[in-house]
C-alpha cells in the first residue's frame, strides 16, 4: 500500500484547514497515512521561519486573508483569533502519537481532527488534561489513560524524532506530506499531491 508520512501539529492553523480534505484524499486513494506530529517552533528555528505572531505585519494580515478565504473554500467554522491560540501543542501532539501506537493510524487521524477542531472551532484548550482526555472519550478512546500516556518522557522522544525526521527530509512548515522523496509543503498542495498519487497508480 502506498504510504504518507504527515508531518503537522495540533496547533497549525493549515494543518486544521487541511485536516479533512487531507482524511478524504487518502480514502479515496487508499493510501496509509503515518502522523507525524512535529515540534513547529523546533522545525521554524532550524530552516529559518517564524512563528505566525513573529512575522511582520504585512504577512499577520495576509495570514487572516487566507484564513477567510481558505476556511470558505474548505466548507468549515473557524474562529480567526481562537481564545487558547497559540498554546503549548505538547500534550495534544502525544495524544496523537499513543493514539497511533494503540488504536491505529485511522484512531490517531480521527482524534487529530477532533483536536485541530477544539482549537480552531470550538474555543477548548488542549494543554489541559481534562479537555484532551474528553475529546479523547469523545473519538472512543480512554481518555485518562490517552492522556497518562501522552505525558510519558518516550512520547516527548518521539515529538523530537518526528521534528528532527522532518528536518532532514527538508521541510520547514506544516503541514506537508511525504511522497516517497517527494514532498507537498501546505494544505493548498492536496490537488497536486493526488496528482502524484494518481501518476504513481
Amino acid at each position: 500500500m502506498t504510504i504518507i508520512d504527515y508531518y503537522f501539529s495540533t496547533l497549525s492553523t493549515w494543518s486544521y484547514v487541511g485536516s479533512r480534505a487531507f482524511r478524504d484524499l487518502a480514502k479515496r486513494n487508499e493510501v496509509q497515512v503515518r502522523h507525524k506530529p512535529t515540534n513547529l517552533l523546533t522545525l521554524f528555528e532550524s530552516t529559518g521561519g517564524l512563528p505566525a505572531g513573529q512575522r511582520p505585519p504585512q504577512r499577520q494580515a495576509w495570514r487572516k486573508i487566507e484564513m477567510k478565504r481558505w476556511s470558505k473554500k474548505r466548507g468549515l467554522p473557524m474562529n480567526l483569533d481562537p481564545a487558547y491560540w497559540p498554546v503549548n501543542p505538547r500534550l495534544a501532539d502525544g495524544a496523537v502519537i499513543v493514539a497511533t501506537r494503540e488504536a491505529g493510524e485511522e484512531a490517531a487521524g480521527q482524534l487529530a481532527d477532533a483536536l485541530m477542531r477544539a482549537v480552531w472551532e470550538e474555543e477548548r484548550n488542549i494543554t489541559e488534561p481534562g479537555v484532551v482526555a474528553a475529546i479523547g472519550n469523545e473519538n472512543g478512546l480512554e481518555g485518562v489513560r490517552l492522556v497518562d500516556a501522552a505525558s510519558r518522557s518516550d512520547i516527548s522522544d518521539a515529538i523530537k524524532q518526528n521534528t528532527q525526521e522532518a528536518i532532514d527530509r527538508g521541510l520547514f512548515g506544516a503541514p506537508s506530506y511525504c511522497l516517497g522523496d517527494e514532498f507537498f509543503w501546505g494544505q493548498d498542495r492536496l490537488d497536486m499531491l493526488e496528482d502524484a498519487l494518481k501518476d504513481r497508480a
